[in-house]
C-alpha cells in the first residue's frame, strides 16, 4: 500500500538552529520572536534570501551577525535517524525530503552520501509553496512517481502533518528516532 517515506529536515534529519538561537536571545520577548518567525516564513517561500533573513534576525535581536550566523548554521544530522533511512527504508521504498527551506544547504548540512539517500527533494523557496499548502505535498508525491495516500510524511510539527492528511497522505508527528519508528512500522504493518 504505502511506496513512499517523505522526511522533513530541520528538528527530523538535522538539528534546526533557529529555535535554539530564539530561546538564548529572545525567550521572553514574544515581539521579537514574532518578528523573526514572520522573517522564516519570508525566507521559506523565497521572498528574501538567507543572508538578508541572518541580517534581519540579527538587527532585530541585537546579536551581531557573525554570531547570528555562528548559532543559525549549527545543524547537525541525526546519525542514527539516517542509518534507520540507509538500512531499513531505502532498500524498500521510494524516499521523498520536503522541507520549508530558505536556501539549499543540504551538502553542508548533511553530505552528499545522506542527501543521495533521497530520490526527490523539495524544498519550498524553489518551488513557491511552503508547508501546510496541500500543493507541495501533491507536487512530492507526483515527483516520487506514487499518489498521496501512497506516501508517509515524517515531520516534527503537527500542523505540517495535518497538511500532509489534507493532502491525501499518512503522516507521523516525530519526537525521536525510537518513538517514529514504532509509530512508522505500526502504519506499515496495516
Amino acid at each position: 500500500m504505502y511506496e513512499a517515506i517523505i522526511f522533513d529536515c530541520f528538528d527530523v534529519l538535522v538539528s534546526n538552529g533557529l529555535p535554539l538561537y530564539v530561546n538564548k536571545y529572545l525567550a521572553d520577548d514574544i515581539d521579537k520572536q514574532s518578528s523573526i518567525f514572520k522573517l522564516e516564513e519570508s525566507l521559506n517561500a523565497g521572498h528574501i534570501n538567507y543572508e538578508t533573513f541572518l541580517l534581519k534576525v540579527s538587527e532585530v535581536s541585537n546579536v551581531s551577525l557573525d554570531e547570528t550566523r555562528r548559532q543559525m548554521d549549527d545543524n547537525e544530522p541525526d546519525e542514527e535517524l539516517f542509518n534507520y533511512i540507509s538500512k531499513d527504508l531505502r532498500p524498500r521504498f521510494k524516499l521523498g525530503m520536503l522541507s520549508n527551506a530558505g536556501d539549499d544547504w543540504l551538502d553542508e548540512m548533511m553530505g552528499t552520501d545522506r542527501r543521495s539517500l533521497f530520490d526527490v527533494i523539495i524544498l519550498s523557496y524553489q518551488v513557491g509553496f511552503t508547508k501546510p499548502q496541500p500543493e507541495i505535498y501533491q507536487m512530492t508525491a507526483q515527483k516520487l512517481g506514487v499518489e498521496p495516500s501512497q506516501c508517509i510524511m515524517i515531520d516534527d510539527k503537527e500542523r505540517y502533518c495535518d497538511g500532509a492528511r489534507k493532502a491525501g497522505m499518512q503522516a507521523v508527528q516525530y519526537k525521536n528516532v525510537h518513538q517514529m519508528v514504532g509509530e512508522l512500522n505500526t502504519l506499515l504493518a496495516e
